[in-house]
């Protein structure tokens, strides 16, 4: 499978890539998820990782198919832009906590929530990428 930039990401890539990204801002409320709790991942990282993808799924979705978008900023600003909004959104979940660190209910309500947009935005893109990946398979055939 080869991906050309002259070829568009399918709006629906684009959708699963914006929901993994908030999702992933989002479990930054209340208390870490599993295996960011498990790896001591910070806050500020799960924040740009998040706002990255959802950056990415952005700029994929206003690009035009012909790739002949006119860009006033270079992609890589813009995703510099949405990984800071990403760290700043995770600063903020330190509202969904109280000041001994245990997760508000209101925390838990908002992790628990991005927790699915985050695993139905990945599922997105990994069917995604497995359809392409069987696409490119048969034409190969």
């Amino acid at each position: 499978m080869t991906f050309t930039s002259d070829k568009s990401l399918p709006k629906i890539a684009t959708l699963g890539l914006v929901m993994a990204g908030i999702g992933l801002v989002g479990m930054t409320a209340g208390d870490l998820p599993g295996i960011a709790e498990q790896l001591a991942a910070p806050r500020w990282l799960m924040g740009v990782l998040g706002g990255a993808l959802f950056g990415s799924g952005w700029q994929a979705g206003q690009d035009s198919p012909s790739g002949s978008s006119q860009r006033r900023t270079p992609q890589w600003v813009e995703l510099l832009a949405f990984g800071v909004a990403g760290i700043v959104l995770a600063r903020l979940s330190d509202l969904t906590r109280d000041d001994a660190g245990h997760a508000l209910a209101s925390g838990t309500a908002l992790n628990s929530a991005a927790r699915v947009l985050f695993g139905i935005g990945i599922g997105i893109i990994i069917g995604w990428v497995a359809y392409e990946g069987s696409r490119g398979r048969a034409g190969r055939s």
